[in-house]
């Protein structure tokens, strides 16, 4: 049994971010930032918010950020070079990355991933002409990698099919816009009610 994993990817901290934030447990934070807009100052300040309230955190495509902020690594899909080796005269970090197929799972089972985010799972209005995967195709990929590494969802999941993820034992899948419009006290009820739960391996 594991235990669901949350992960919102965020660019910096606003006031809805905030609200919706304080409000959830057992999640965690991928700081993406590729704009570079106050990059060190929103790093600092997602950490310190996350530290407060039991947030895990993960930057994106950044290694010497990661160590300085004390987080864990995320590597995006677009990223073939950075590679994590761990250094054991060093504090031993978490890397998780993304990517959309087979050549790129193994990709970033190469740059040292333990976790990919794989999508879509579901349409997105970012990326329409996508076909999304599925969740029998990712459940049918997430067993082929099982012994390798552990696969997350991501792409289109929204208010209106998280139960389809609750009930189709996916561990961990990951949110991009939800943080950007107010959710109601259900939503959060219920996400709350996933991330407390267990799913078989």
């Amino acid at each position: 049994m594991k235990k669901t994993r949350i992960y919102f990817f965020l660019e910096e901290l606003n006031s809805i971010n905030i609200s919706i934030l304080k409000k959830l447990k057992n999640v965690s934070i991928i700081y993406r930032n590729y704009s570079k807009n106050n990059y060190m100052a929103r790093a600092f300040a997602i950490k310190e918010f996350s530290k407060r309230f039991g947030h895990d955190v993960y930057v994106s495509n950044d290694l010497r950020l990661a160590r300085a902020i004390e987080a864990n690594l995320y590597i995006p899909n677009f990223n073939k070079q950075l590679r994590y080796t761990n250094n054991p005269s060093q504090k031993r970090i978490e890397v998780i990355g993304s990517g959309h197929n087979l050549s790129e799972i193994n990709q970033k089972i190469f740059q040292g991933c333990s976790g990919v985010f794989l999508s879509p799972i579901f349409k997105t209005t970012s990326h329409p002409r996508n076909k999304p995967l599925g969740i029998s195709r990712f459940n049918s990929l997430k067993k082929h990698f099982n012994t390798k590494l552990e696969l997350y969802a991501l792409g289109g999941i929204d208010e209106n099919n998280l139960k389809k993820i609750y009930n189709s034992n996916i561990f961990a899948f990951g949110l991009k816009s939800f943080l950007d419009k107010v959710q109601c006290q259900k939503t959060l009820s219920f996400l709350n009610l996933i991330a407390r739960s267990k799913v078989i391996s």
